[in-house]
C-alpha cells in the first residue's frame, strides 16, 4: 500500500475513478485509544461502502483584506471529496474543488486539485503532495495556471511548499492613458511624441512560496499554529516579489477555522489578511472525535494550505518617449512634412526637404491631412495650394495644435523669425497657415475658393497688385484671422463673396490705399468680423451689399473716402461699426433698405454732406458719436421703423452751416429715442436742432437731456416734431437744455399735429434760455387734427437781457375737431430780475372742435417783472365756432411796474364761440381781463366774487360775459 501512495505522489496528477469498494472496520493507529475515534457521520453518508473513515465535507471560507496578488475581500466556496482511501486509513487520495467570488466588482474563479497524504506512524507525520487547476477573472483579464505543492503535517511541526505557473494569456493591456504633464515633445521621423504615456496591464505571475511553523498551544476547545515563511513571484514587466510573511491559525473546533496573516514585499507591500472557515461535517468525520487537537493522521482530510487566488499584478508601465500625438478631429496620429535648411529627402524630422516647393511636390502632401513645418528662416517664392486638413506653420511664432492631451506647442516654435514667402497660398477645408510674412505683387494673396473652416494666423500680408489680400468666395464654415495684418495698395483688402461662412478677424488690421473699394463683402450669410481698418483715398472704405450677414466692425479710420467710409445697402443682417475717426469723406456712413444698424463711437470730422445718412432702415443706433461740421444733416434718417435710438452723440458746427442736427423720418410703427446728444452752431447758420416727422403707423418718440446751443448765430428750431400719422403717436419731449446768445432763434421747442390721429405729448422739465437775442416761441404746439393728450410742465423758459425779443413762451393752438386734454402746469416764464421783453407768456387759440379742455395752473409767469403782453391769453374767435373748459388756478402772472398788457386775457368773438371758466387763486400786478364781443360767450364760475378768488385782482369784463350756472 506504501507503493502506491508513493507512486501517486510522484504523479501528482494521475487522474482516478471512484470505485465502489467495501472497506474493513476501521482500525485505530498505534497510540490512539478506540474510545476516540467510535462513531461517524452515518447519518450523511449511510452506510455506504463509498467511503472508509475519511467522508466529504464542504465549507465556506471568507478571507478579509488585501494579500499578495489580490485587493479587497474572497469568498469560497469549498468541495473536499476522498477517492481512494488506504485499507487501514493511513493514506488518501481526494478531489479538493472551490468557487471563487471577488468582491471588487464580484469577479468570479475556481480551484480543482487532486491531491495525495500519507500518514507515516513511526514518525507521527502524515506528507502529501497536490496539483490544481485555477481560473480567475481579474476584473480586466481572465487568467489559468496550473499549481501545486508539498506538505508535512505533525502533531506540533508543519512545513509546506507551492509553486504557482499561470498558462495561456500571462499578460494583457486592458487600458492606456496619455495626459500632458508639461514634459518634452520630440519628433521622430514623420510624427510627435511626448507627454506622459502609460500603458495599463494585468499580468498573472508565477511564483512559489513556503513556511513552516508549530502548534504553540491547545487545549479541549481549540489549539493555535505560528508560521513563518517567503514567498516569490514574479511576470514580465513587473519587479520581482521577494517577500516574507507569517500567520496564526486557530482552530475553535474540527468544523471551524481563523487564520490571520501578514505579509511584505516591494511589489504589493503590506498586506493583512483574516480568515474564517467552517466545513461541515467535520474533517475526520469522527462525532465523537477531537474537536480541535487534531493528530497528524487525522489531518489526512483537510484542505490544503495554499494561495487560492492567481496572483495578479496591476502594472503601469510609462512609454520612455510619450505617447504618439494623435489629431482628435480625425483619431490619426498628426503626419509632419518637415522643411529646413540643408535638407534633401523625404520630409522627416531627420531628413527634411529643403523648400515649401518640394514638400508640396510630395504625394503624401498632395493628400492632405498632415502638417507642413517649416524650420528655416530664409525665403521662397512659389504660389502654393493646399490640400484638405492641411497646416503649413512655420518656427516664428509660437505654434499650437489641438490634440488628443490639450493644446501644446510645437517643438522649436516661437523663434520669432517667420519664412518669408513671395506668391500666394490658396487654401482648401480644414486648412490653416501660420507664420509665414506673405509679399505678392500679381493677384490675391490668401485665396479661398468653395472651402470652408480655415485659419490664418500670426503672418503678415502685403499685397500691391489690383488682386485682393485676402479673397473668399463662397466659403463655409468658420473662417480664423488672427494676427495677421494686411498692407493693401490699388485693391481690395479683403473681400468676400457669397456663402455663410462665420468669419473673424482678431488683431488682424486691414490697411489700404488708393483703392476702388477696400473691404467689399457683398451677397454672403453668417457674420463677418472685423478688428482695425486703416483706409486712405478709396471710392468706398466698407462696402456692403445684399447680404444677410451679420457685419461688425470695431474700428474704421478712414482718410479722403469719395463715396464714403461705410456703405450699406439691400442688407438684412445686421452692421455694427464700434469706432474709428472719419476725416475728409463726403457722407460718413450711408445706409439704404436695411436693418439693425448701430454707428458708435465714431468722429467724424467734416463731411461734405452727411455724418450719417439712413435711408429704409428698421432698427437702428447711432450714439456717442462725435460729428464736425457737417456740409448737411449731421444725422438723418428716412422711412425708420422699428427702435432707433440716436443718443450720446456731440454734433459741432464751428465754421460751416449744417442743416438739421438729427433728422428723423418715420414710416411705419417705431420707437424713437433721441436722448443725451449735445448739439451747438458757432458762427453759422444751421436750421433745426432736432427734427422728427411720423408718417404712418403708431410711434412713441422720446427726446429726452439733450443740449442744444446756439452762439453768434441763426439757428432753426431747437426741436421739431411733426406728426402727419394716422396712427397713435405718443411723444415725450424732457430734461432738454436749450440756449441761445448773442442770435437768432426759431421756436425752442414745436409740436405739430397734422392728422387724424390719437396724440400723447409730454414736454416737461426743459430749460430754454434766451440771452441778448432774438428768440421765437419757447413751447410751440399746434393740432390741426387728431385727438391729442398734453402735457406742458415743469419747464423753465427765461429770456434774461432787456436786449432780447422773446415770441410766445408757451403757445397752444387747437385746431381739430377731435378731443384735447391740455395741461400747462407749473412751468417758470422769466422767473428773475433782468428785464425781458416778450408777447404771451401762455397763448391758446382754440379754433375748432367743441371737446376742448384745458388747465393752466401753478405756472409762474414774470415772477419778478418783465415786459410782455399778456401773462395768460386764451382765445376763441373763429369763424368755424369752438368751445372749451379752461381751469385757471394758482398762477402768478406779474407786468414790469405795471407796463405792459394783462396778466389774464380772455377772448371771444361771433356766436358759436363760448368758453366755460375756472379761474381762482392767481396772482396779477396787472389785471384780469374778460371780453365777448360779436356773439361771443365768455361764462365764469362765481364771477361776483372773482376778484375775491383771485386775491383782489383788478377785473375787467366787456361783452357777453357771464356767471356760469
Amino acid at each position: 500500500m506504501k507503493r502506491i501512495c508513493f507512486a501517486l505522489l510522484i504523479a501528482l496528477g494521475t487522474p482516478c475513478f471512484l470505485a465502489a469498494e467495501t472497506l474493513d472496520p476501521i482500525m485505530e493507529p498505534a497510540g490512539v485509544p478506540q474510545e476516540n475515534i467510535s462513531g461517524d457521520v452515518s447519518e450523511l453518508f449511510g452506510d455506504s461502502a463509498w467511503f472508509g473513515r475519511y467522508r466529504p465535507h464542504f465549507g465556506y471560507r471568507y478571507e478579509a483584506g488585501d494579500t499578495v496578488g489580490r485587493i479587497g475581500g474572497l469568498s469560497s466556496f469549498d468541495a473536499f471529496f476522498p477517492v481512494i482511501e488506504g485499507n487501514d486509513s493511513d493514506w488518501l487520495m481526494f478531489i479538493d474543488a472551490r468557487l471563487l467570488l471577488g468582491d471588487d466588482n464580484h469577479n468570479l474563479g475556481s480551484n480543482v486539485g487532486l491531491g495525495a497524504r500519507q500518514y507515516i506512524p513511526e514518525y507521527q507525520r502524515t506528507i502529501g503532495a497536490y496539483v490544481y487547476y485555477d481560473t480567475r477573472d481579474a476584473g480586466y483579464a481572465n487568467f489559468d495556471q496550473v499549481s501545486g505543492g508539498i506538505e508535512t503535517l505533525g502533531d506540533i511541526w508543519d512545513a509546506r511548499l507551492n509553486w504557482y505557473v499561470p498558462t495561456g494569456t500571462r499578460r494583457k493591456q486592458y487600458n492606456t492613458t496619455h495626459v500632458n504633464n508639461g514634459g518634452s515633445y520630440q519628433f521622430i521621423g514623420h510624427y510627435l511624441y511626448g507627454g506622459t504615456f502609460t500603458r495599463y496591464y494585468q499580468a498573472a505571475m508565477t511564483g512559489v512560496d513556503m513556511e513552516a511553523g508549530a502548534k504553540f498551544y491547545t487545549n479541549d476547545y481549540m489549539d493555535l499554529r505560528a508560521y513563518a515563511g517567503w514567498y516569490h513571484f514574479q511576470a514580465s514587466g513587473s519587479p520581482q516579489a521577494w517577500g516574507w510573511k507569517s500567520r496564526v491559525e486557530s482552530r475553535i473546533s474540527d468544523v471551524v477555522s481563523l487564520n490571520l496573516s501578514v505579509q511584505n514585499d516591494r511589489v504589493f507591500d503590506t498586506t493583512v489578511n483574516f480568515a474564517v472557515g467552517i466545513q461541515w461535517p467535520s474533517i475526520t468525520g469522527l462525532r465523537n472525535g477531537p474537536r480541535s487537537d487534531l493528530k497528524a493522521w487525522d489531518r489526512l482530510g483537510e484542505s490544503p494550505e495554499r494561495l487560492r487566488t492567481i496572483v495578479v499584478d496591476n502594472q503601469e508601465i510609462q512609454d520612455p518617449n510619450g505617447g504618439l500625438i494623435i489629431n482628435p478631429a480625425t483619431g490619426n496620429p498628426y503626419y509632419f512634412m518637415h522643411v529646413a535648411t540643408g535638407g534633401n529627402s523625404d520630409g522627416s524630422y531627420e531628413d527634411p526637404y529643403a523648400t515649401l516647393a518640394a514638400a508640396f511636390a510630395d504625394p503624401r502632401t498632395q493628400q492632405g491631412d498632415l502638417i507642413v513645418y517649416d524650420h528655416r528662416n530664409g525665403s521662397e517664392t512659389g504660389n502654393f495650394v493646399l490640400a484638405d486638413n492641411t497646416q503649413v506653420l512655420s518656427e516664428g511664432p509660437a505654434q499650437f495644435i489641438n490634440t488628443n492631451i490639450g493644446s501644446i506647442q510645437l517643438p522649436g516654435s516661437g523663434t520669432g523669425i517667420n519664412p518669408a514667402i513671395t506668391g500666394s497660398f490658396t487654401m482648401s477645408n480644414n486648412s490653416v497657415l501660420s507664420g509665414f510674412d506673405i509679399t505678392t505683387t500679381s493677384g490675391n494673396s490668401i485665396i479661398a475658393n468653395n472651402v470652408g473652416n480655415i485659419r490664418i494666423a500670426n503672418s503678415t500680408i502685403t499685397n500691391t497688385s489690383t488682386g485682393a489680400g485676402i479673397n473668399l468666395e463662397q466659403v463655409t464654415g468658420t473662417i480664423t484671422v488672427e494676427n495677421t495684418p494686411i498692407l493693401k495698395t490699388n485693391g481690395r483688402g479683403l473681400r468676400v463673396l457669397g456663402g455663410d461662412a462665420d468669419i473673424t478677424f482678431t488683431n488682424s488690421t486691414i490697411t489700404t490705399n488708393n483703392g476702388s473699394v477696400s473691404v467689399d463683402i457683398q451677397q454672403n450669410a453668417g457674420s463677418v468680423q472685423l478688428g482695425q481698418l486703416n483706409i486712405t483715398d478709396s471710392n468706398y472704405d466698407v462696402f456692403i451689399s445684399s447680404s444677410s450677414a451679420n457685419v461688425t466692425i470695431e474700428e474704421l479710420n478712414s482718410t479722403n473716402s469719395v463715396n464714403g467710409p461705410l456703405y450699406i445697402e439691400h442688407h438684412t443682417g445686421s452692421v455694427t461699426l464700434n469706432g474709428g475717426t472719419f476725416n475728409g469723406s463726403s457722407t460718413g456712413v450711408y445706409v439704404n433698405d436695411a436693418q439693425n444698424v448701430t454707428v458708435q463711437n465714431v468722429t467724424m470730422n467734416a463731411p461734405t454732406n452727411y455724418g450719417i445718412n439712413a435711408n429704409d432702415v428698421t432698427n437702428f443706433n447711432f450714439s456717442n458719436n462725435t460729428i464736425n461740421n457737417a456740409g448737411q444733416d449731421a444725422i438723418e434718417v428716412t422711412n425708420a421703423s422699428g427702435t432707433g435710438t440716436i443718443s450720446n452723440n456731440k454734433i459741432h458746427s464751428i465754421v460751416t452751416a449744417f442743416d438739421n442736427a438729427i433728422e428723423v423720418t418715420t414710416n411705419g410703427n417705431i420707437t424713437l429715442n433721441i436722448d443725451n446728444n449735445t448739439i451747438d452752431s458757432l458762427i453759422a447758420i444751421g436750421n433745426n436742432g432736432i427734427d422728427v416727422t411720423t408718417n404712418s403707423g403708431n410711434a412713441t418718440v422720446n427726446i429726452r437731456d439733450n443740449q442744444i446751443t446756439s452762439i453768434a448765430d441763426a439757428f432753426g428750431d431747437a426741436i421739431y416734431v411733426t406728426n402727419n400719422s394716422t396712427g397713435n403717436m405718443n411723444t415725450t419731449i424732457t430734461g432738454n437744455m436749450i440756449t441761445n446768445t448773442l442770435a437768432g432763434f426759431g421756436d425752442a421747442i414745436t409740436y405739430h399735429g397734422t392728422a387724424n390721429g390719437v396724440m400723447t405729448t409730454n414736454i416737461s422739465n426743459n430749460t430754454i434760455n434766451s440771452t441778448a437775442g432774438l428768440f421765437g416761441n419757447g413751447i410751440n404746439v399746434i393740432y390741426d387734427n387728431g385727438s391729442a393728450t398734453t402735457t406742458i410742465s415743469q419747464n423753465t423758459i427765461d429770456s434774461d437781457d432787456v436786449g432780447n425779443l422773446f415770441g410766445t413762451s408757451i403757445y397752444l393752438n387747437l385746431n381739430t375737431t377731435g378731443t384735447t386734454t391740455s395741461y400747462i402746469t407749473e412751468n417758470i416764464i422769466s422767473d428773475d430780475n433782468n428785464a425781458a421783453l416778450f408777447t404771451d407768456g401762455i397763448a391758446v387759440d382754440i379754433d375748432r372742435g367743441a371737446n376742448n379742455t384745458l388747465f393752466i395752473n401753478k405756472n409762474k409767469i414774470a415772477q419778478y417783472g418783465g415786459v410782455f403782453d399778456d401773462g395768460i391769453e386764451i382765445v376763441a374767435d373763429t369763424l368755424s365756432g369752438a368751445s372749451a373748459n379752461v381751469q385757471i388756478h394758482d398762477n402768478i402772472l406779474n407786468g414790469s411796474a405795471g407796463i405792459g398788457g394783462r396778466g389774464l386775457d380772455v377772448f371771444t368773438s361771433f356766436g358759436s364761440n363760448s368758453l366755460l371758466l375756472d379761474v381762482m387763486g392767481n396772482n396779477t400786478d396787472t389785471s384780469l381781463y374778460f371780453e365777448a364781443v360779436l356773439g361771443g360767450e365768455i361764462l365764469v364760475e362765481d364771477l361776483p366774487n372773482l376778484q375775491i378768488n383771485n386775491n383782489g385782482a383788478s377785473i375787467t369784463t366787456i361783452g357777453n360775459v357771464q356767471n356760469a350756472p
